[in-house]
This record gives C-alpha cells, sequence and structure tokens, in this order.
C-alpha cells in the first residue's frame, strides 16, 4: 500500500483525482486458486479511504465478489452499480448480503440485453432490489456509508466469465460522488428498454 502525500492546507483547495498516486497490485505474486472469497483476500486484501486498488480477475471473481470483499471491510452500506451481464450465482450473493445487513440497498442500471440473454436472473434481480433497464457498457458500483466512498470500475460484470478482467478500486471521494451523482440521473429517467436494443446486442 502506498503512502499518500502530506495533506495540503485549507487554502489550496481539494486535491483532484489525477493528483493521486495509485499503487500497482497486480496478481504475479498471488495464488490464484481457491474460492472466490479467498482469492479477493490474498489479491486485494485490505483497502482504506484514500487508496486506489488495481486488479485482474484472471476467471476467479465477479463485480458481485468485489462487492462482498468491500463490504465485508466497510460494514453496511449502500451500493448503486451497472452491469452489461448477470448470472444468478451474483444475484444471490447480493441477495445474502442484504439478508446479512451488510447491503442496506442496491440498485442496478442494466443493459436491455439481459432480457433475453439472462431473463431468470433478471427476474430474481426485479424481485428483490430496484433495477432500470438501459443500454449501457459501463461496469461501475458505488459503495457508500458515513465512513466509505468508493467507486469500482474495469471490465468486470455481475457475471463469472473465465477470461481476465481489468478493474480498479478507488476510495476517492471525489469520484465516488461524480459516479454516484451520474447513477443517480439514469435511475431518475426510468426504463428504456427497447426491443431494438436488445435485438442489436445479442448479435
Amino acid at each position: 500500500m502506498f503512502e499518500l502525500p502530506a495533506a495540503r492546507t485549507k487554502d489550496t483547495g481539494p486535491k483532484k483525482a489525477a493528483e493521486y498516486r495509485y499503487d500497482t497490485l497486480f496478481p504475479e505474486h498471488v495464488d490464484m486458486r481457491g474460492d472466490p472469497w479467498d482469492v479477493l483476500s490474498r489479491h486485494i486484501g485490505e483497502i482504506r479511504m484514500g487508496g486506489i486498488y488495481n486488479f485482474w480477475t484472471f476467471g476467479r471473481y465477479a463485480m458481485a465478489d468485489i462487492i462482498n470483499h468491500i463490504l465485508r471491510q466497510t460494514g453496511p452500506a449502500e451500493v448503486m452499480a451497472t452491469t452489461w451481464s448477470l448470472n444468478t450465482r451474483s444475484v444471490q450473493e447480493l441477495i445474502n448480503r442484504k439478508r446479512d445487513g451488510l447491503l442496506l440497498t442496491f440498485m442496478m442500471w442494466i443493459d436491455p440485453r439481459v432480457h433475453r440473454a439472462a431473463p431468470e436472473p433478471l427476474q430474481l434481480l426485479k424481485s428483490n432490489f430496484d433495477t432500470v433497464i438501459a443500454p449501457v457498457h459501463a461496469k461501475v458500483a458505488v459503495i457508500g456509508n458515513k465512513d466509505w466512498k468508493i467507486s469500482v470500475c474495469g471490465s468486470v460484470n455481475f457475471t463469472s466469465n473465465p477470461q481476465p478482467e481489468r478493474g480498479v478500486i478507488q476510495c476517492i471521494p471525489e469520484i465516488y460522488d461524480t459516479d454516484k451523482r451520474i447513477l443517480e440521473d439514469e435511475f431518475a429517467k426510468g426504463d428504456r428498454l427497447r426491443l431494438s436494443d436488445v435485438d442489436r446486442n445479442l448479435r
């Protein structure tokens, strides 16, 4: 873990996100065998505010596993996310965290392709959480409570992809606030499902 530069004086204003240094937490030194929780504990480990954590999944975990790992450190939090694909295991992971009390609220912005590509996981998701169906290809999750403001982004969906995925966990309030505002704006618009979107995305 890196050390942040010395704090600025009050008259210089807040830091810009680009001024934060970052570590290079890549998995060549990590045994990627085991269940997702074990792998994440070894690979990403403990996080803290002000940190930026880079990772490759190498097919070992999905976005739901990353959220699970983070919630076990932050405690109960509110989460919003986007995804281009979805499976039942990921939805069940979210439901389990809701039952545990770690997931206070959850909202998902999901691409229309899932309506036909994964109808059963989508129905399970909609039965348990607020969901907006509208075109999106970004993979983002924002996790927040009174002590934590975290944004996760990259190529990782809510599916168990055997191919390597890349992402970054940013515990930076300015980034969290920006991503959260964009997601809130999209959720406020509601569903924008069009059959043409579904057909085009399934080609």
